[in-house]
């Protein structure tokens, strides 16, 4: 949402919108841009002059300024509808995927935009040391993150899309495998025939979901053998080499072949590059911009960021809230700061995703030298007393596997111990504190001395 408000008042319109709570940096931001923003819901809160009304889809339909808009008969449109109604009036590319679809759309835009394409962006996320989220561009092409949740990609008609891994994480919504890849195949028949989808072939459940596909469909894979669709090419990741610095690898197709580089940590993101690289091939770019937008990337804002040192002791901020997404984070981390001592703070993201993935989650949170469990942050689900029993049986199945896990109460209690803490420095190796999760752990940064913003 808060993309959509940059993008909206980048159209020139006028925006205003509320949320539960609104963090200090964000409201800030709005009000440089001459948005009004409110906290808490009301129905006050919306304008006289108001002629278009989006929501949430975490909005119910008893929220005040829901039941204001039908009211006073306002056209109302949920996020994802209204993406859809914007990405149909442009030349829309959507990227999809449980996980790195907010880092490969920002990647796209970054490229484009680096190559002097000022295209759109209505994504979840923004590139760090960056203050806007979304931009709304002069050329045709509108980039968008297309999310799976409640089957909001399902809104979506993309002439270009990409599918970058499909795996279980939305259990309010798909109960199991097969309800899942049937989204992402139903994702995969919406992209324009006459357009391209781009998918990673080292993910089975993504082969699945666009096996069928009547678009021209490019592939890419890290494994030495796949078998591939005959519609379909195929691109290979070879030669994959990581530093402290990033990484390079290289792309094959037949005789064709191109040299890249990465200027940000952690193997997930030659899968979130490539699937970006082609996609902006498609576009139009050269390989030589691609490969030089690719080495300007600054990476995105909670996502393996680099948030400074306190302490002797490097912060880092992650979204995280998958055990997949916490083993590439992990990796991530030994990758920037070899021989490391990770000390992990988690806020797990939701009861149900905790509690059906606990036994994933803990064995996760073991690639960690030392982690600290906090409740869960319940989104989307009434915060009952399992926030805290869910959270203390991860610890305890951390600590049966062997790990050193503790529970932490509160955030403010995190905050305090991170704020006591000295000479954090163990011998000779540098020690990296990382904070992880979907919810309000970042906020910690707003609170803790020398990282004030």
């Amino acid at each position: 949402m808060r993309s959509l408000a940059d993008f909206l008042c980048d159209r020139g319109w006028m925006v205003s919108g509320s949320d539960a709570v609104i963090p200090h940096p964000i409201r800030q931001h709005f009000l440089r841009r001459g948005i009004q923003v409110h906290q808490g819901h009301d129905t006050g809160n919306l304008p006289p002059q108001c002629n278009l009304h989006v929501f949430s889809l975490a909005v119910g339909e008893d929220n005040p300024e829901r039941r204001a808009a039908r009211q006073a008969g306002l056209p109302s449109f949920s996020y994802a509808e209204y993406l859809g109604q914007a990405l149909s009036e442009r030349r829309g590319i959507a990227v999809a995927g449980t996980h790195g679809k907010t880092t490969c759309s920002l990647l796209l835009h970054h490229l484009l935009q680096a190559a002097g394409r000022d295209s759109g962006l209505i994504a979840g996320g923004k590139l760090q040391n960056q203050n806007n989220a979304g931009h709304f561009g002069r050329e045709p092409e509108l980039v968008v993150e297309a999310c799976e949740f409640r089957g909001s990609f399902l809104h979506l008609r993309p002439q270009l899309a990409a599918i970058l891994n499909v795996e279980a994480d939305h259990f309010d919504c798909y109960p199991n495998e097969r309800s899942l890849e049937q989204a992402f195949q139903e994702f995969s028949a919406r992209v324009d025939a006459a357009g391209l989808l781009v998918a990673n072939a080292d993910c089975n459940s993504a082969l699945r979901a666009v096996a069928d596909t009547k678009c021209r469909l490019v592939l890419f894979t890290s494994r030495a053998a796949v078998e591939v669709p005959p519609h379909a090419s195929l691109w290979q990741i070879a030669d994959v080499s990581t530093s402290p610095e990033g990484a390079t690898f290289t792309l094959h197709r037949g005789k064709e072949s191109v040299a890249l580089e990465l200027a940000v940590c952690g193997r997930h993101q030659i899968a979130n590059a490539t699937a970006a690289a082609l996609l902006a091939r498609e576009v139009g770019l050269s390989w030589d911009a691609i490969a030089s937008g690719l080495k300007t990337f600054p990476g995105v804002e909670r996502r393996f960021h680099l948030r400074g040192r306190r302490n002797g002791a490097f912060y880092v901020d992650d979204y995280a809230h998958h055990p997949s997404e916490l083993r590439a984070t992990f990796q991530a981390v030994r990758q920037r700061f070899p021989g490391s001592v990770i000390r992990a703070f988690f806020q797990p993201h939701q009861i149900q995703r905790t509690e059906m993935l606990l036994e994933q989650f803990a064995d996760a949170l073991l690639d960690a030298d030392e982690t600290t469990i906090l409740p869960i942050f319940a989104a989307r689900e009434t915060a009952d007393d399992r926030v805290r029993s869910t959270a203390e049986k991860l610890v305890e199945a951390g600590n049966c596997r062997g790990g050193r896990f503790a529970f932490c109460p509160s955030l403010d209690q995190m905050r305090c111990r991170l704020d006591d803490s000295r000479d954090v420095i163990t011998g000779s190796r540098a020690e990296v504190i990382v904070t992880l999760g979907a919810g309000n752990i970042d906020r910690i940064y707003d609170e803790l001395p020398g990282f004030l913003c």
